[in-house]
Order: C-alpha cells, then sequence, then structure tokens
C-alpha cells in the first residue's frame, strides 16, 4: 500500500516532474529573544560566505510563533536522535531561534477535514474517517504542511551538522484493491501504483497514523553534498526565480534532505487502518479494519511497538528507553536537492 508518490489527482499538475518528484515550499523565521544565547548557536562558518548570506535573507524576524502541530517530547525526540538519526550528544538538538514552516501548493487544500462519528467498538481503537465538506471520503495525501516548527541544530562543528526537526502527521492512500476491507480481493492492481487509484475510482482508502516528517538542512557539506544542477546548466543555481516555478534546485541556498518513515510516534495512536468506501465516495463507517505492518522490514528497531496493542515501556518513567520504533527498517521515503560531490 505505501507509495512515495503524490495522489492521483496531483499528477498532472506536477509536471514535468514524476509523481515521486514533490515539489517542497518553506519559509524560515528568525525569533529573537526566544533563547538567550543566538551567536552560539549559528552553525559552524564555512568557505561559502555567499550561501551563508542566502541563509540569512531566509529568515524573518517575528513574534513568538505557536507550533501546529506541538513538536515531540524531548524524550522521543532524544530517542530518535541516538538511534535513528545519527544524532551525537545532546540527542535531542539545540534550542536555536529559527522556526520553519512549510507552505502548501494551490492543490492542496489548507482547511482541517471533518471527522465523521462512527457507532460500536472499532470506534475505540481506529479513527473516526476523514470526510470532505461534500460528504465524501477526504482527499488522499502524501505530505504534509507543518506550521512554526523550532528547528534545532544537531551534531555541531562535525561533517554532518545540520538543522532540523520532525513531527508527526496522518498519510493516506486511495485504493482500487478492495483487500484492505476484504480479504476474498487478491492481487495487485495496476491502478493502485505510483500513488495509488484515483478516488472517483476508489474502494478504499488507508490511513498510516503517526507517520513521521523529517526535515534535514546540512549547514557543514560543501565538500560532500553539492546542489543538483539545473537543467541547462552543469553548476548549481539557486534564485528566486526557481523557489517560484519550482525549478531545481530551487531557491534554497543549503542542501536539505526530507524524509518520511515510520519510526517513533505515539504508541497508542500508531496504525495503519482503512475504510471502505461505496460507489459514490463515501466512506463506509462500519467497514473499519486495522491492517499488519511490518516496522522492521528490511532493518532492526529499537524498542519495537506491535501496533497499537504494543504492551511495551515508552517514557523513561516507566523504564522505556523514551519511545518506539527506533532503528533502521520499514516503509520511507526520502527527497533531496543535493547530490554526492
Amino acid at each position: 500500500m505505501w507509495s512515495c508518490a503524490v495522489p492521483k489527482e496531483q499528477q498532472q499538475e506536477l509536471e514535468p516532474n514524476e509523481p515521486n518528484q514533490p515539489n517542497f515550499k518553506f519559509q524560515i523565521k528568525f525569533v529573537n529573544g526566544t533563547i538567550s544565547n543566538t551567536t552560539a548557536l549559528q552553525p559552524t562558518k564555512t568557505k561559502r560566505s555567499i550561501q551563508h548570506r542566502r541563509w540569512l535573507n531566509f529568515l524573518r524576524t517575528r513574534d513568538e510563533p505557536t507550533p501546529s502541530p506541538s513538536a515531540p517530547s524531548h524524550e522521543d525526540q532524544a530517542f530518535l536522535g541516538n538511534t535513528t538519526d545519527g544524532a551525537s550528544s545532546p540527542f535531542a538538538g539545540e534550542d536555536t531561534p529559527f522556526f520553519i514552516s512549510f507552505l502548501n501548493g494551490d492543490h492542496v487544500s489548507s482547511k482541517r477535514l471533518a471527522k465523521r462519528a462512527t457507532n460500536g467498538s472499532i470506534a475505540d481503537i481506529i479513527p473516526a474517517p476523514d470526510v470532505a465538506s461534500d460528504g465524501t471520503a477526504a482527499a488522499a495525501n502524501l505530505l504534509f504542511f507543518p506550521a512554526n516548527q523550532p528547528l534545532k541544530l544537531y551534531n555541531r562543528g562535525a561533517a554532518d551538522e545540520h538543522y532540523g526537526f520532525y513531527n508527526y502527521y496522518d498519510r493516506s492512500i486511495f485504493l482500487k484493491n478492495n483487500i484492505a476491507v476484504n480479504s476474498t480481493d487478491t492481487g495487485e492492481i495496476q491502478a493502485d501504483r505510483d500513488g495509488g487509484s484515483t478516488k472517483d475510482a476508489a474502494k478504499v482508502r488507508c490511513t498510516w497514523r503517526q507517520t513521521r516528517y523529517l526535515v534535514q538542512i546540512w549547514t557543514q557539506s560543501s565538500g560532500s553534498k553539492a546542489l543538483l544542477a539545473t537543467s541547462t546548466s552543469s553548476g548549481a543555481a539557486a534564485t528566486a526565480s526557481s523557489g517560484v516555478d519550482f525549478d531545481r534546485p530551487g531557491s534554497f541556498p543549503y542542501p536539505v534532505t526530507i524524509t518520511l518513515d515510520r519510526h517513533g510516534g505515539n504508541i497508542t495512536e500508531k496504525m495503519i487502518y482503512c475504510y471502505g468506501m461505496d460507489d459514490d465516495g463515501k466512506i463506509i463507517d462500519d467497514s473499519a479494519k486495522l491492517q499488519l505492518e511490518n516496522r522492521d522490514f528490511g532493518g532492526t528497531l529499537v524498542n519495537p511497538a506491535s501496533g497499537p496493542f504494543g504492551d511495551v515501556n515508552v517514557t523513561l518513567a516507566d523504564g522505556g528507553p523514551g519511545g518506539i520504533d527506533g532503528g533502521t527498517g520499514g516503509c520511507g521515503c526520502k527527497w533531496r536537492n543535493w547530490e554526492n560531490a
């Protein structure tokens, strides 16, 4: 069911990019007074002084913003920093006066979707379905548009020094194959590849709750990470127009990596669930089913949890390591505006 392509309805607008090459647009704000020593938290200076000035041009002084959604707990951040993301101490990173927001495109609605109430015991475990204003199933989504997320500084002075943040969201996909709610349907359907089915043809809407969205901005990598070249030049040139037109490598002057994965999360909320859909595109309320997830596929997890029924210690107070599903493996996607130098 997992896919790294945008939903079918968004693919034409993404052209000439491939469906698995989405565009990203973000804004970084500088908020004075949020920490006591801003000078100490500047990234290690490199010889790329022009690049450093471009970084400063992206910053905008504002009043202290409110993150939406709220940042994960410090324990969760330290756990994943130590077990998954390769952070050195402090594993949760250093606070900075920078906040980042991802901006949605014209084809993505910024309105909150409604949750329709359901009856029965299954509703105690699986969330109510997301529905659009017309009563049909809410649109599928690949990406996440968090606002005012506090950027942390990781691995100060090292070759992999970077600013970054992560948070969790619910990502969903439409499928024409009804196997998620009807075990008699078998086999893969061509229409479900590369972003899933169209909404009009879908029989199922599935959601990966508590998917992680990780952003890393590399600040000490002039010798290892070269920005992608433009389509007309062998050398990368980040310009303001490329940020508007989404011409590669974009307008941001530093290498950026954006990752989706299934590490971390809230043990009682993290799950995959599916709802069946009728021929009119509406959710069938009593069709909800949980799906099995192989979270350690291709890797090894640290403090693995067996879905929402996992019986493992999580918090430090309970004798746990601070989080779940650290380590490696599982479903994921990765995008970057750079290549190895």
